[in-house]
């Protein structure tokens, strides 16, 4: 028998063969690709290192919601001008004219170009502190708000000190490096808060962009914000962008939701705009926004006569609460020094000072709704005394509220 030649069978297994692996392997390089292509567009998010800081806080009671090294001190960069802007409005007219000299201009770092001889309001000049970080502007505004950088600087650290801050000092209006410049995360946050209470400051660092309008701008000037989380989370309303490379990347960053303001802060943060929108996410979803004071409800109603006499604070009171959480609070009322011979309805009569163990969180004023003649009565409030009352429904607060004891004899309800 003849040799039998299967060269031919085997060539076309062989081709059937590579055919399937050559689909495998770009099958597999396609799962590559689009694994490579997910992993590579997640937000990095580095782990905080031993020379970095961050926290959260709520904004008006100051509680702290999450933080890592917050009383570290560090140096802050342009943060800093968060301090500059609020000291500035708090101590000049922003409607005062600055006209740029050459102290003014070329100064190092981020800057909106001022020009000498051009004149700009210190209104306009702290939109472009705020908006473009403006180092040029910061030294503009410490020049016409203090005299000279150093006076200006001297009211920023009267500043701090006034707000109790211990890991605050400042050198410079701007934020580029010093050694004698620098902050913490929990005194930064603080100072943010603070600043956040003033409606001119709120409304520059929530803005996305400001045109100036003067005269040597007839046709306006635009200055954009370099705050990305303005456009890119839910309810944020600032604040401010940081970076030198002493400092690392900083920011402040603000949002409001469901009336809860919080505030948050990283310094020396290489991923700053993803971990503040998670530090941010986290704490609006395990805190909610508790009324512990209600301005609708009597701190106290008595009798004295004939005479009624009801309390109230003057606007509601919120604290941040985790779920089955609940605080014991203290509060003081501080009455006025001397009253009139007559109270008329909504006149204050004193103030509600409501503490969390030593610090005050807290300070309302306290109304009668109603007229008050009886000079007894008035002499009575200097007596108050009083805690907080907690209601529960299935393990949960239902309502936190004042109840002020007085120890009147008589009493109403």
């Amino acid at each position: 028998m003849g040799n039998i030649d299967f060269s031919g069978t085997q060539l076309v297994e062989r081709q059937k063969v590579n055919r399937k692996l050559l689909l495998i392997n770009v099958f597999f390089i396609i799962i590559i690709i689009l694994l490579a292509n997910i992993f590579l567009n997640l937000p990095k998010v580095y782990a905080m290192q031993s020379g970095s800081s961050q926290i959260v806080i709520e904004a008006e009671s100051g509680r702290v919601l999450s933080s890592y090294n917050k009383d570290l001190r560090l140096e802050m960069a342009s943060t800093t001008k968060i301090a500059t802007a609020i000291v500035a409005i708090e101590n000049s007219s922003v409607d005062e004219v600055v006209e740029i000299t050459d102290e003014m201009t070329d100064i190092e770092g981020s800057s909106i170009y001022l020009r000498v001889g051009e004149k700009w309001t210190l209104r306009d000049l702290l939109y472009g502190l705020m908006l473009q970080s403006g180092n040029d502007a910061a030294t503009a505004i410490a020049i016409a708000c203090g005299g000279s950088v150093e006076g200006f600087v001297s009211k920023m650290n009267a500043f701090a000190e006034k707000l109790g801050l211990k890991n605050t000092h400042f050198d410079n209006p701007h934020g580029l490096h010093s050694d004698d410049h620098y902050t913490s995360a929990h005194d930064l946050a603080t100072i943010t808060a603070y600043a956040l209470r003033n409606p001119l400051f709120a409304k520059i660092v929530s803005c996305k962009s400001y045109l100036v309008k003067s005269e040597d701008y007839p046709d306006g000037r635009y200055i954009y914000n370099k705050n990305k989380l303005l456009s890119s989370f839910e309810g944020a309303n600032g604040v401010k962008t940081g970076y030198t490379t002493d400092s690392g990347r900083c920011f402040v960053g603000a949002a409001e939701r469901n009336g809860m303001q919080l505030v948050s802060v990283v310094i020396n943060c290489p991923d700053m705009w993803e971990r503040t929108k998670a530090l941010l996410s986290d704490a609006f979803s395990r805190y909610d926004y508790v009324m512990i004071g209600d301005s609708s409800k009597d701190l106290d109603a008595f009798m004295l006569g004939d005479e009624k006499v009801s309390l109230r604070l003057e606007s509601d009171i919120y604290y941040p609460f985790k779920d089955g959480e609940s605080e014991d609070f203290r509060y003081i009322f501080r009455p006025l020094k001397s009253y009139p011979s007559t109270l008329g309805e909504g006149d204050q009569v004193g103030t509600l000072d409501v503490y969390d163990d030593n610090r005050l969180i807290f300070s309302r004023k306290v109304i009668t709704i109603n007229e008050i003649k009886h000079k007894g009565a008035l002499l009575s409030l200097m007596n108050l005394i009083g805690d907080w009352h907690i209601d529960w429904a299935d393990g949960e607060i239902e309502q936190i509220f004042g109840v002020v004891r007085s120890g009147f004899s008589s009493r109403c309800g």
